[in-house]
């Protein structure tokens, strides 16, 4: 017999290793294709994220200037998220009805991301796509509302309660209110009129209610036309008690403080607005605007006015009263309805 010397053994040796080789070659290359596309697909998720960002923003500060200057809206809408998204973006905007004309705008944001990975399957680059749609109308009633009326008057002739915000009345019949006024819309002992101190029994008379209604707003919805009972007595402590608690609560996610230079802003038209990411702020107040406040007779919601509750409350004892500044705009509200009804209470909201 032909004898194979070294090659024999060589021969005789199992192809398992050869095999097992193969697997782990192919194994790798399929280990390295999904970190490969976990990677492109992980740029695309972050990029989808920062431009819904960007279009949340800029769709939400474009609508402040709606109804009346679309063209000014569409400028913001597209600073706005080039500023939050980059120079390098596509920004599309377009305008709808919902209830007036031009109250609904709409922002695209679009941006062409290059593969790292994937060019080498024939894929170059993606286009991702982030689309915010937000609405502005009138703030009709609600619930959360705040037991105090904002009082349409600042007659200096008359013994009622008065409110040193309140400006005029429009050509439409609405009130009209300043801005950066400090103003009283809760008195105390001795400077109320007649015995009536600006609170309002809108989930029923008692301090309890009353006191439940300044920190969490009220459970009741309030619509404009409704008639409201005037809450009786000084209701001191519990004012007290409900509006320190409110001074006491931290600011929302995205809000940077709860002092009024963190929450308001104050425009160049001389008009305060609500700071991005503050509209829940705690100091930020929905309160009823009321024709007067006297009792026994029933006072009625004419509007809505959102209001920024200052920390400087005067008075101690029986004597303690609340002040607010008036504030023109504000998003997002929880439990709004909006429509077309005319009113000096701006809402915002993001619809898509």
């Amino acid at each position: 017999m032909r004898s194979w010397g070294w090659l024999g053994w060589l021969r005789d040796v199992p192809c398992e290793a050869g095999q097992a080789l193969a697997i782990f070659a192919g194994g790798a290359a399929v280990i390295v294709g999904l970190l490969a596309l976990s990677v492109d697909v992980g740029q695309l998720v972050v990029t989808r994220t920062d431009l819904q960002k960007a279009a949340d923003a800029a769709a939400f500060a474009a609508a402040q200037e709606l109804p009346a200057h679309p063209w000014s809206a569409r400028t913001i809408a597209e600073q706005y998220a080039r500023e939050n998204a980059g120079s390098n973006v596509t920004v599309t905007v377009t305008f709808s009805q919902t209830y007036n004309p031009n109250d609904t705008v709409t922002v695209e944001v679009a941006r062409p991301v290059r593969y790292a990975f994937l060019h080498l399957l024939g894929t170059s680059q993606a286009t991702v796509r982030a689309r915010a749609t937000a609405r502005i109308g009138y703030y009709s009633g609600g619930t959360g509302v705040m037991p105090w009326g904002f009082i349409a008057s600042n007659d200096p002739t008359s013994t009622l309660l008065q409110n040193a915000c309140f400006e005029g009345w429009n050509a439409d019949g609405t009130p009209r209110f300043r801005h950066n006024t400090v103003c009283t819309i809760k008195y105390g002992a001795g400077t109320n009129s007649g015995g009536d101190f600006g609170a309002l029994a809108i989930d029923g008379p008692g301090a309890s209610e009353y006191r439940d209604d300044i920190k969490h707003g009220s459970s009741r919805p309030v619509k404009k036309g409704d008639q409201l009972d005037a809450q009786t007595g000084n209701m001191s402590g519990p004012t007290q008690q409900a509006v320190n608690w409110r001074l006491s609560q931290p600011p929302p996610p995205g809000c940077p403080g709860n002092e009024r230079g963190q929450v308001l802003v104050d425009n160049p038209d001389g008009t305060v607005s609500i700071r991005p990411g503050c509209e829940r702020s705690p100091r930020i107040l929905i309160v009823p605007v009321v024709d007067r406040i006297q009792n026994p007779s029933k006072s009625t919601v004419i509007g809505f006015a959102f209001l920024y509750l200052r920390s400087d409350v005067p008075g101690s004892g029986t004597n303690s009263a609340v002040r607010v500044e008036f504030v023109q705009f504000v998003s997002e509200l929880p439990n709004a309805e909006y429509n077309a009804a005319s009113g000096d209470a701006w809402a915002i909201r993001l619809v898509e």
